[in-house]
């Protein structure tokens, strides 16, 4: 998380308009859903590491870290559609192995099928991955304002990430004490000062949004929270990156 903001607040387009940026990562998820093939998520993954590393000059570390976690777990996820599970032998044209009384299973369709959800959600998080690593929390909340979303829920998304950062601070706090009374030095342990640090997290959180929630009460607030924002810029090259980036996509998507 604080990589992530760091990059977000230091890279080249931080000035540039967050509709902009936001419109090339919406358009990308759109196209990705709506083509709906393996080669077209390939791309728009490629499309935007080049737009995060050569455009916004973020480290190409960053977005691959984020990338990686990201497909990691979609990996496990279509791992389900992939592989089928039964107590029975299957069909002769499935590929299957046998482990104990647990036959797994799996066939061309189910394959195909797995990599074009795999290919298709890692073109998506690849464009949120853009959008995140070049756009701060507040350029963001300017932008949902723009598109008039509810004050509501903009406040608790304020609210809540800056919850994370804030339990973050004090997780690391409470696992280095942990640490330093050797709280880890067996598995018996360790489970019980996970589950204190669990429990101790639970009440910093709590007793942390009551203190909030009377320190706004105190300072009279009764509207919503503003955030000052920037003086935008906005880069003609967008639409020309825009339109190369659907030209290729689409070109991609009618191809093959």
């Amino acid at each position: 998380m604080h990589l992530i903001d760091r990059h977000a607040y230091s890279n080249r387009l931080r000035r540039v308009d967050p509709a902009q940026k936001g419109g090339l990562a919406v358009l990308t998820i759109l196209l990705c859903l709506l083509l709906d093939r393996p080669t077209v998520g390939l791309l728009a993954v490629a499309w935007m590491l080049a737009l995060t590393t050569l455009w916004a000059q973020v480290p190409p570390l960053a977005f691959g870290r984020a990338l990686l976690a990201e497909g990691l777990f979609l990996l496990l996820s279509v791992v389900g559609v992939a592989l089928s599970v039964s107590l029975g032998q299957p069909a002769a044209t499935a590929a299957a192995w046998r482990i104990g009384p647990l036959w797994f299973s799996t066939s061309s369709e189910a394959l195909a099928l797995a990599l074009r959800l795999l290919s298709r959600a890692l073109g998506c998080a690849a464009a949120l991955n853009f959008l995140i690593l070049t756009t701060p929390l507040t350029d963001l909340i300017e932008l949902l304002r723009r598109l008039r979303v509810p004050e509501t829920l903009i406040e608790l998304m304020t609210i809540i990430y800056r919850a994370i950062f804030v339990l973050l601070e004090s997780l690391d706090r409470m696992r280095t004490a942990q640490d330093a009374r050797l709280g880890y030095r067996d598995a018996r342990r360790a489970m019980r000062s996970a589950a204190l640090l669990g429990s101790q997290l639970f009440l910093d959180a709590y007793r942390r949004s009551k203190r909030l929630q009377i320190t706004l009460e105190s300072r009279g607030l009764d509207g919503p929270l503003r955030v000052i924002a920037l003086d935008y810029t906005s880069d003609r090259r967008v639409w020309w990156i825009g339109a190369a980036l659907v030209a290729s996509l689409m070109l991609a998507g009618v191809a093959l």
